[in-house]
């Protein structure tokens, strides 16, 4: 290619995609965001209860949902599940808590970040996000740390105008979207909050992904050399500054009325009012943005493939942050990084092929308390799912592929039950993951 001829090769190019149709399947998905709806027993199993359990709330409780069905058998929306499990939880005595934060506690950070590409970071962390809002109840807030958006297409619906310039995203949220400026950009506690978009799931918020994340990069770096900014926690004092001004102000007993009545408006307005835990999946690198995104986390988690090639990524992910760590620690000894649990989390396992079995079983007896003993198996299920751009929580499975697909969720809720005991120990776990363990392990 002569000289001079890349700029028009990028400019034909982006015509040229500009006009092909590369977004049916996932406006498709927007449009029918979060359709899925779970049976009585679905329900019950979200709460870890019995059946019986809920049919009695359902004959005492007025503001029990009504659901979709014939005769006896319903089924409810995520929203439904949700008001569900408000219902159970502040019932006199009950064992099935909302869990969510109490005023005055921090929201808990969880990061999902790793070297590689194609290791399932975003969709372990869309997962993850959504086992805490079904099987918990908590408010969860969904930081896009990528620019290209990927765990975003797993929240959105046609309302959010994703990939939009208007669109705010990471980049606005800690002030460093404007690359020329001279100083963070500030904002008010509400400008942040409004940084975050609502999504079709009950108690789930999204920063949204977007292009101008790279800005971000862009601005942090001249921000480095051109003034006394610390660029590697303007994100951890971005949430740090929010939470101070919308943190949790409902204390679960004002959810009922002084004659027990559930009072459904401000469940409505609890339900809308912080998150209780913070999800971020990064950009598979490790730049400034990335940087903040590792700093601001009480937890990471790094998925990774059990092939050798990858596993050198892994490598040089961990000693890059290291010496980032050693770093920022030299002169800066007061902040507090990382004191909850860290963790690789083994993807895209194939359990027929005794290499990658093999290799999850060697970095676990050198690092026992670093390798998780739960991993993603490498899927047909989750791979129809993905091209839907529907986590296996969501997904719809034709009739053929309903085995497989209830395989794969059982695998997701054993990993998001080990991830839950490493990075929210507070939180009561299932049996999910000692049942995988058993069965692999022994």
């Amino acid at each position: 290619m002569a000289d001079g001829q890349f700029q028009h090769f990028i400019r034909n190019m982006s015509h040229v995609m500009g006009a092909v149709n590369t977004k049916l399947q996932r406006d498709l998905a927007l449009r029918t965001r979060v359709a899925r709806r779970y049976s009585m027993a679905e329900t019950s199993e979200f709460l870890g209860t019995d059946g019986s359990g809920l049919v009695h709330l359902a004959e005492t409780d007025a503001a029990f949902p009504e659901g979709q069905g014939v005769g006896r058998h319903r089924s409810f929306s995520p929203s439904e599940v949700m008001l569900i499990r408000a219902l159970a939880g502040t019932q006199p005595g009950s064992p099935h808590g909302l869990h969510w934060r109490c005023p005055g506690e921090p929201p808990i950070v969880v990061t999902f970040g790793a070297q590689k590409g194609g290791t399932g970071k975003s969709l372990a962390a869309a997962h993850f996000a959504q086992y805490l809002n079904l099987f918990y109840g908590l408010r969860v807030g969904v930081i896009d740390a990528d620019p290209q958006a990927t765990v975003s297409l797993y929240f959105a619906d046609e309302r959010l105008p994703l990939f939009d310039p208007g669109t705010p995203t990471l980049a606005e949220f800690m002030g460093v979207d404007d690359p020329g400026a001279r100083a963070l950009i500030s904002r008010e506690p509400s400008e942040l909050d409004a940084v975050w978009q609502p999504t079709p799931w009950p108690g789930i918020r999204l920063i949204p992904g977007g292009g101008n994340i790279q800005n971000g990069d862009i601005s942090l770096f001249f921000l480095s050399r051109n003034a006394p900014v610390p660029v590697y926690r303007v994100l951890k004092d971005a949430i740090a500054q929010w939470d101070a001004g919308f943190g949790p102000r409902t204390p679960h007993a004002a959810l009922r009325g002084p004659d027990g009545a559930f009072d459904l408006a401000a469940y409505a307005r609890a339900l809308e009012e912080t998150v209780d835990v913070i999800v971020i999946d990064q950009q598979p690198s490790l730049t400034l943005m990335q940087l903040n995104g590792l700093i601001a986390a009480d937890s990471v988690v790094i998925p990774q493939t059990m092939k050798g090639f990858d596993l050198a990524t892994l490598s040089t992910y961990v000693t890059n942050i290291g010496e980032y760590m050693e770093f920022i620690l030299g002169f800066d000894s007061d902040i507090t990084v990382g004191a909850g649990a860290h963790m690789v989390l083994p993807t895209i396992v194939q359990e027929q092929n005794n290499q990658d079995t093999d290799q999850i079983l060697d970095l676990y007896r050198k690092a026992p308390r670093e390798v998780m003993q739960v991993w993603y198996s490498r899927s047909d299920a989750i791979a129809n799912a993905a091209e839907e751009y529907k986590s296996i929580y969501e997904y719809l499975p034709p009739p053929g592929r309903r085995a497989s697909a209830r395989a794969f969720m059982a695998n997701a809720n054993a990993v998001n039950d080990a991830l839950v005991q490493r990075s929210l120990p507070h939180l009561p776990p299932r049996d999910y993951a000692a049942t995988f363990i058993t069965e692999r392990w022994s």
